[in-house]
């Protein structure tokens, strides 16, 4: 777990988790630092391990995601271990519906193709039709791999009790062993109430390894949070550094991706015009119209004590129900201007739970 390995290393991660008896692991960074890799290598030792035989879940958000071309090559990408640790009874993993399946492919004179000694490795699971899967034990699984944690879109109605569901359904209340749920995702967003539900807030966490705990002091989420590897150093040092361009450091940092934004220039930070305070779940800027020369701007800031509540009535302890069309059409004529692409990040996260808000995150986006 070092930025010079060439991808992270899960097991001491999991190592820790059954240390503190905590089941909930959540890795998280950017593309490419070997997450699903990890975890999915993690199934298939234990698969193998004293001929268990317990497949795991594989899920996603959607089901429309269980494509060929989207996670077809999910569990193949290991064929090597697979021979290894099958002693050559299997050498090939195909994606087929909802179902992943182990297999000794062979190839005739002919070039015909056969199959032999088909075993399933993996379930796949959708979130969003979870509940109607709930009566189909699959019986004994070795962990479930969820693999959209974190979005830049919108996230599922009441998806965290979605995640126990999908947990209940796969762990069937056994609890003879460790089960760990793997809940990986891209640093797309830090705008997530699922994390918040699982007493994660995205915007205080380093670094490495964070544990959170519930208020027994019990571990309840264990959070990693990649440093960049060796691939990800090399990839940036080849492709990428030389656009100096903030946005696509996810890709080669694992920093947080930021929306494109039009920086304000140092005068126009002074501007004196109407202030309101856009705020949510801790969240705050302010929300300044000013006008230059003749074009009226909408100018986004760290926030302060002066403001005026410009927008009403309330939702809630400070969280403006409705943004009026003003702001909505300076974003959209492409007058909206940010002290920074940070702050200019916070405005977007909380325009998505402000009536209204969503159109100027589609702007945004």
């Amino acid at each position: 777990m070092n930025d010079l390995m060439q991808f992270i290393d899960i097991n001491p991660i999991v190592e820790k988790a059954k240390d503190l008896n905590c089941p909930y692991i959540s890795i998280i960074g950017g593309k490419g630092t070997g997450k699903t890799y990890g975890c999915v290598d993690y199934a298939l030792k234990d698969f193998f391990a004293k001929n268990s035989k317990r497949p795991f879940f594989y899920a996603r958000r959607y089901d429309k995601t269980f494509t060929p071309s989207i996670c077809g090559n999910l569990v193949n990408c290991h064929r090597q271990d697979i021979i290894n640790l099958s002693k050559g009874k299997y050498n090939k993993a195909d994606l087929r519906g909802k179902i992943y399946t182990l297999s000794r492919e062979t190839i005739n004179e002919r070039g015909e193709r056969k199959k032999t000694n088909t075993e399933t490795i993996a379930y796949c699971r959708s979130l969003n039709n979870v509940e109607t899967e709930t009566g189909d034990d699959k019986g004994d699984i070795s962990c479930i791999i969820y693999d959209e944690f974190l979005t830049r879109g919108n996230e599922l109605k009441d998806e965290f009790l979605k995640l126990q569901i999908l947990h209940s359904n796969a762990t069937r209340n056994r609890t003879d062993r460790f089960i760990p749920m793997f809940l990986l995702g891209n640093t797309v967003s830090r705008d997530s109430a699922v994390a918040e539900q699982f007493g994660i807030r995205l915007r205080d966490i380093k670094r490495g390894l964070n544990i959170f705990e519930n208020s027994k002091h019990q571990a309840r989420i264990l959070l990693y949070y990649t440093d960049a590897t060796e691939k990800n150093i090399d990839s940036a040092e080849m492709y990428y550094n030389r656009f100096e361009n903030s946005r696509i450091n996810m890709i080669s940092r694992g920093d947080w991706v930021l929306g494109s934004y039009n920086i304000a220039p140092y005068d126009m930070l002074f501007t004196r015009g109407f202030t309101a305070k856009f705020y949510f779940n801790r969240v705050a800027v302010n929300a300044t119209i000013g006008i230059r020369g003749i074009n009226p701007y909408l100018l986004i800031r760290k926030p302060s004590e002066n403001y005026n509540i410009a927008i009403s009535p309330y939702h809630g302890k400070n969280n403006l129900q409705v943004i009026p069309k003003i702001y909505i059409d300076l974003v959209k004529k492409g007058n909206l201007y940010v002290e920074t692409s940070e702050i200019g990040e916070d405005f977007r996260d909380i325009c998505k739970h402000i009536v209204n808000g969503m159109e100027i995150v589609n702007c945004i986006d």
